[in-house]
């Protein structure tokens, strides 16, 4: 097919989601994979052969970069424990126990190509856990250690993948030298990234001296980054998934001593969140292309095979190989949690509380998979060595196909249920944030103060009292509006329900005096009082400014 209309036709699917997943009440990931599902049907004729290599260089080091650049770093050291546990331990416990499940269970299918399945199945995603949970939402804690272990497993459980694969493939397997292997390849991963990372922040600070220097130019630069690091890392025989998350980390750490500007601050957010929504939506509407076909295909080979009976046995090897992911997933999780907290406690840390059993089948269900599974077993080689077919390719790419939608499905129905209502705790964010913005306006405050004290002094020495008096009586009404945001944000004896009303109070009116903005610019355009440019400009500065009103209040940007 045209790679033209191949391509307009995910993003056109993509942006029917959007719509579709208001209409439908399903949750975005299975809306889209619903949508390529339809369009693969052959009254549309839409079929596409997915290339592994291809399809991970280019979705997948810009959505880990992105999610490496968001990943609260403090979070990220803080929970350690629990995410490195589940994105190293975990999956080698998965290759392990789910590995042996699958050659008890099939025993034609060979040790090695069954440990191969289990490592591409134990990369999770997630990116759809977060749009699979509904309005209950996640707990920020688990969401941080759900996305730091995202971040590491990918690269884990390829990694093992490859060396099952080799094994597989040539009959012999050493597990001193995938050790050392392993070593190398993820420490060389790290370090370019690293390298990359620190070395464009550099570059973007120099930058910075130069005014004349367009935003755009280094938004570019950074796009660029993770697709280097990623290609790089590889080049050498190094992870560059890992490659791609330390550059996104790197950067934003180097970023945060230097201040790029509002405008460059701006346009990164908005492009990046169009890249990874759209990324991600064609990660699933390509999954959706590619899962009846899988599953149709051996299902129908099965059925003429051996009957209902073979069809059957198939998909009992399905769906107690996604049970026992989540069962491992939980078992394993149970552990971890109950080893921290036991370490924590012989530290002398006796703050941390058991675990809250929802939240533990919370975790279980969370391990979603996703494109990157799929990619993975699709590049499993069709013969051995020796010239022989791989054993058991077609089966490895059914039960891996099949399992990423029940764990979507399972996802989708148990998440909202099991963390509906549930209390973890009041969110220590929320504290933090009304700590930086009472220090935000004392900071306000004084710098109004002292510039407008400078700027008398300069007016009385120049003998223009008439400019100083102006200085000083707008400086004088501008800090007494951060005088009362202060005091609102100090006052410890007003209760939370007040304090929200009288929030909700305050983000009413400024909506109705921008509304009112709005109209107004909108009525002198069509009397021909400005032009678009104008417009545009002023609409864009109302835009800004009712969107923080709207997070400030949790609720969703009105339409126009």
């Amino acid at each position: 097919m045209n790679i033209t209309i191949l391509v307009l036709a995910l993003l056109l699917c993509v942006a029917m989601s959007a719509v579709l997943v208001r209409v439908a009440r399903l949750p975005l990931p299975l809306t889209q994979i619903a949508l390529g599902a339809a369009i693969s049907l052959p009254s549309f004729g839409l079929h596409v052969d997915l290339e592994p290599e291809l399809f991970l260089m280019i979705f997948i080091p810009p959505l880990l970069f992105a999610d490496g650049w968001r990943m609260p770093k403090r979070e990220f050291f803080r929970y350690r424990e629990r995410i490195l546990g589940l994105a190293f331990g975990l999956v080698l416990f998965t290759v392990v126990a789910v590995g042996y499940l699958l050659h008890w269970m099939i025993p034609d299918l060979p040790l090695s190509a069954c440990f191969a399945l289990a490592a591409v199945l134990s990369p999770t995603d997630a990116v759809s856990v977060s749009a699979l949970a509904g309005r209950a939402g996640i707990p920020k804690q688990l969401m941080y250690v759900l996305q730091g272990e995202a971040l590491m497993n990918d690269a884990s459980g390829l990694t093992a993948f490859k060396f099952a694969t080799a094994a597989a493939v040539t009959g012999a397997f050493s597990l001193s030298q995938a050790s050392l292997a392993f070593v190398f390849v993820a420490a060389g991963g790290l370090g370019i990234g690293v390298a990359l990372g620190w070395a464009l922040g550099l570059f973007q600070k120099w930058l910075s001296g130069w005014t004349e220097i367009e935003a755009q130019g280094s938004i570019v630069l950074i796009l660029l980054l993770p697709f280097a690091a990623y290609l790089m890392a590889e080049e050498l025989g190094a992870s560059g998934i890992l490659a791609a998350v330390a550059a996104g980390m790197t950067l934003n750490l180097k970023s945060a001593t230097m201040d790029p500007g509002a405008h460059a601050r701006i346009a990164s957010t908005h492009i990046w969140s169009m890249i990874e929504y759209v990324l991600n939506g064609v990660i699933f509407v390509l999954l959706g292309l590619q899962l009846p076909d899988i599953i149709g295909r051996a299902l129908d080979y099965a059925w003429h095979a051996a009957g209902i009976q073979g069809t059957g046995l198939l998909l009992g090897y399905a769906l107690a190989t996604a049970a026992a992911l989540i069962i491992v997933r939980l078992v394993w999780v149970w552990v971890l949690l109950h080893v921290t907290r036991f370490y924590a406690s012989w530290r002398g840390d006796k703050t941390r509380p058991p675990p809250h059993n929802r939240l533990l089948w919370a975790t279980a269900f969370s391990g979603v998979r996703g494109g990157i599974t799929l990619a993975g077993v699709l590049s499993v080689p069709f013969t051995l060595d020796s010239g022989e077919l791989f054993p058991g390719r077609n089966l490895m790419i059914f039960l891996a196909a099949t399992v990423i939608l029940v764990s979507l499905i399972a996802a989708a129905i148990a998440l909202p249920l099991l963390l509906r209502g549930i209390s973890v705790g009041e969110d220590p964010e929320t504290e933090e944030e009304r700590l930086a913005r009472m220090r935000a306006c004392e900071a306000a405050v004084a710098a109004i103060s002292k510039h407008a004290e400078r700027a008398a002094h300069h007016h009385k020495d120049d003998e223009d009292d008439g400019a100083g008096q102006q200085m000083s009586i707008a400086a004088g009404r501008l800090i007494d509006s951060y005088e009362v945001r202060i005091k609102g944000l100090r006052d410890e004896h007003a209760t939370k329900e007040s304090m929200a009303e009288r929030t909700a109070a305050d983000g009413d009116l400024r909506l109705v005096g921008i509304q009112a903005e709005r109209g107004e610019l909108m009525r002198m355009h069509a009397r021909n009082e400005i032009n678009e440019t104008v417009l545009n400009s002023l609409l864009y500065e109302i835009d800004v400014r009712e969107s923080a009103l709207h997070l400030r209040q949790g609720k969703r940007p009105a339409g126009h």
